[in-house]
């Protein structure tokens, strides 16, 4: 996958990983109770997954990939 495009995926993710987290937070409503508020446990742990994942599609580096700075400092 092209960098770009990686990239631009990762924001798309992260930014619908936020929207889902902020409507949790102050969108949802307050009066779930019983296994509701289990799936609204579990969509708040999906929501972190999304901004975790995104992140990792942003910064993504393959391994065998060596990072230019460290080569520099001779590090890698």
């Amino acid at each position: 996958m092209k960098k770009g495009i990686r990239r631009l995926a990762g924001i798309v993710v992260m930014a619908a990983g936020i929207g889902l987290a902020s409507w949790l937070v102050f969108g949802a409503p307050h009066y779930w109770e019983g296994d509701v508020r289990l799936v609204k446990a579990a969509m708040g742990l999906a929501a972190t997954g999304m901004i975790t994942g995104g992140a990792g599609l942003i910064f993504w580096r393959p391994e065998d990939e060596p990072v230019e700075a460290a080569g520099e400092v001779g590090v890698g």
